[in-house]
């Protein structure tokens, strides 16, 4: 069960994660494709880590981000939106590489996917760190 400090962690994470999915929206209207998809990842990972925090107490921050999906996984349990939110960090998460280290730059086709993928788990965040859902 999460605490007083944790429920503030949460809506910390949240903040975040808002704040990212804004800058990868905008970043995608100005056709700046890499760095919306960077930013639609770091969504994703905040989002992640207000959900977890919320519903868990805690989160895990470490440099494995596949082991972050199941992590989220895990905290939903049996919610209707379980396995579309561990689908999408996912593939967040295994475009993190790519985008950040990589030589090619992202498409508008697949950056629009990962705003997309960054957008459903902030709105999911919302309804577990505000909406208590």
């Amino acid at each position: 069960m999460a605490t007083l400090e944790h429920r503030n962690h949460a809506r910390s994470f949240l903040r975040k994660a808002e704040e990212y999915l804004a800058s990868a929206e905008a970043n995608l209207n100005a056709e700046r494709y890499t760095v919306a998809a960077g930013d639609a990842i770091h969504a994703g990972i905040c989002a992640k880590d207000a959900i977890v925090t919320q519903l868990t107490g805690s989160t895990v921050k470490g440099k494995d981000h596949a082991l972050a999906a199941k992590e989220l996984r895990r905290a939903l349990g049996q919610r209707p939106d379980a396995a579309g939110a561990e689908k999408g960090l996912r593939e967040l998460v295994s475009n993190k590489a790519d985008v950040e280290y990589g030589v090619s730059l992202m498409s508008a086709v697949k950056a629009e996917a990962l705003v997309r993928r960054a957008r459903s788990l902030v709105e999911i965040a919302v309804r577990v760190v505000r909406l208590n859902g």
